[in-house]
């Protein structure tokens, strides 16, 4: 489950990581733009296609969930060590409607048999890198977050494919 920033969003922030990366002597690919996002739940890897069973499973879940409606505000960066992203992440202020929305998903997903991670770090990676980067503030990144999605992630093959998405269609 993931929430994506509106396309022109997308491409700012991208736009940001291209400088930052300039500016940090970042070595790796950054993210695409049409595939920045926050990750809310990873709800499993699976060897070939997700069961049907799991993503109508999780399609009914995350329905019951009313589609957010709030502003994220990521006003930091920093590199996360374990995995090496680096990545755009916020204060508390700018990332509790973000951390509850999350919760409230959650506790569906858990409803429906899934078993939702309980830790978080509201971030969006932008890239990743071994260059370590120590968290440190910049300039306030926000975004309206008014959906999210159910995607398939194919490992390696840098392709998110939207299995649901609430609401169905964005407003223009």
């Amino acid at each position: 489950m993931a929430i994506f920033p509106y396309a022109e969003d997308a491409a700012s922030i991208a736009a940001l990581g291209a400088r930052l990366k300039d500016r940090h002597a970042l070595k790796g690919k950054l993210t695409e733009a049409h595939r920045l996002h926050v990750t809310l739940h990873h709800l499993g890897s699976y060897p070939a296609a997700v069961p049907r069973k799991q993503v109508q499973a999780a399609i009914d879940a995350a329905a019951s969930v009313a589609p957010p409606s709030f502003d994220v505000v990521f006003d930091e960066v920093m590199r996360f060590d374990k995995s090496k992203a680096f990545v755009l992440c916020g204060s508390e202020s700018g990332t509790s409607a973000l951390a509850a929305f999350r919760q409230r998903l959650g506790e569906a997903l858990a409803d429906a048999s899934f078993k939702p991670d309980h830790g978080f770090t509201p971030h969006m990676t932008l890239a990743y890198t071994p260059t370590k980067v120590e968290r440190h503030p910049i300039e306030p990144v926000r975004w309206r977050a008014d959906s999210f999605a159910l995607i398939e992630s194919h490992v390696g093959e840098s392709i998110h494919e939207v299995l649901g998405q609430w609401p169905a269609v964005r407003p223009a």
